[in-house]
């Protein structure tokens, strides 16, 4: 078995600050996009601009479309010049994303700032960041991963205080000191986020002689980017990544909106965002050690069933507890999910084209998140109502976890 690594004792000590620093760097970027955050200013800029919601929905498709194509790209980048870069360079890039947000008066500007934001958290976001735990992990993998993207449900602390920031001092201000905040904070994090020295190590007789003193790791496999690609499981796993994006579009995009028209305040639809970020962290940090103790696909079908009741539970709410159900339900289905669709690619496929083989995964996952806004939109322009788009949504992730319980382990040509 080829591509062994065998971490020292204090670098496994190291992983674990990377993950922590992971965290961090997705709490700080994808929580600046994701997490309530744009519902609260697509909120804003519909009520002083009276723009439709097709048209706001619009632009979250159009800015799919370009992570759809970055996804390749990004990965191939954290390969080669390394995760702590590329966070640095995302979280400049997404901090001038929301200086641009702050100028907004025209449809155009607005879709060019999302496309500024997303290209940012894209380059630094979740793609480096899986990548570098997967560098310093083998044993504990999930257990790392999860700790990591606890960042995406931490994002929704923006919720509350991006809430209390426009309704206390307006949209323009609030969206200039995110974009102070990003690249402030973001430039330190990319420091810790440096690439083992053990990468891609052999295994020898001279290791196998010293591997009393270090933390060693069972033998995964180490697929090359092109034997990745000839597996069915390089395929059917992006296809079940992108079918839990109808939900998690929906409830990034319209979640917040559809709260505001149930009666909700802006305040308390923050709120509401908020919980769900809590319970997501706590589940992914002290939730994810069980995908290291059982059949990873099994959990990703549970979960993304529980995801799936989360959005039915979101379509139909209109009293407080309704809404804390929905944000208590979504947030274990995705919070379960998300360390285990990726830490079940970093034991199929292993270390040596990690970055690369999830960012191609994009190219799979990106239209969903392309259609899913614009047709929750149109369907709500139409009907005045998020109740039969919010349940096919639900449908089409519950089908997604379904077919990763046909997702084979692949082996390596020869093996």
């Amino acid at each position: 078995m080829r591509g062994v690594v065998i971490p020292k004792l204090q670098d496994v000590y190291r992983g674990w600050w990377v993950a922590i620093a992971g965290m961090l760097a997705l709490t700080l970027l994808i929580g600046s996009q994701t997490g309530g955050s744009m519902g609260l200013f697509f909120v804003a800029l519909m009520r002083e601009f009276d723009w439709s919601r097709t048209l706001l929905s619009g632009a979250f498709s159009v800015v799919r479309i370009e992570g759809s194509f970055l996804g390749p790209i990004e990965g191939f980048l954290t390969d080669r010049i390394g995760s702590h870069r590329m966070v640095l360079i995302g979280s400049v890039i997404a901090g001038v994303g929301f200086f641009i947000l702050a100028s907004v008066s025209h449809p155009v500007t607005f879709y060019l700032a999302l496309l500024v934001i997303t290209g940012g958290v894209g380059i630094g976001g979740f793609i480096p960041v899986v990548t570098a735990v997967n560098w310093w992990f083998t044993e504990r993998r999930n257990r790392a991963t999860g700790l990591a993207l606890a960042g995406v449900a931490m994002g929704a602390i923006w919720s509350p205080l991006i809430a209390w920031g426009i309704t206390s001092f307006g949209w323009r201000p609030t969206s200039v000191v995110m974009g102070v905040v990003l690249i402030v904070v973001g430039i330190p994090l990319s420091r810790v986020l440096k690439p083992p020295t053990h990468m891609r190590l052999e295994i020898t007789a001279e290791a196998a002689d010293v591997s009393k003193e270090q933390h060693t790791t069972e033998a995964v496999p180490d697929f090359t980017l092109r034997e990745a690609m000839r597996t069915p499981a390089f395929w059917l796993i992006p296809i079940s990544h992108g079918t839990n994006g109808f939900t998690t579009s929906a409830v990034y995009v319209h979640g917040v909106p559809r709260l505001t028209d149930a009666s909700f305040t802006l305040g308390e639809a923050g709120a509401i965002m908020a919980t769900y970020g809590i319970v997501e962290a706590l589940m992914r940090v002290f939730g994810s050690f069980l995908g290291d103790r059982m059949d990873k696909r099994i959990g990703i079908a549970a979960y993304c069933t529980v995801q799936s009741l989360g959005v039915v539970v979101l379509s139909i709410a209109d009293t407080l507890p309704l809404a804390m159900l929905f944000a208590v339900l979504f947030a274990i289905g995705h919070g379960g999910r998300g360390p285990l669709i990726v830490a079940i690619r970093g034991e199929y496929f292993g270390q040596r084209s990690f970055g690369t083989i999830m960012g191609i995964g994009g190219l799979i996952t990106g239209p969903i998140g392309i259609v899913t806004p614009i047709f929750l939109g149109v369907l709500y322009d139409i009907q005045g109502t998020y109740l039969l788009g919010f349940l096919i949504m639900s449908l089409l992730t519950f089908l997604g976890g379904f077919v990763m319980l046909f997702v084979k382990r692949p082996s390596l040509p020869g093996e």
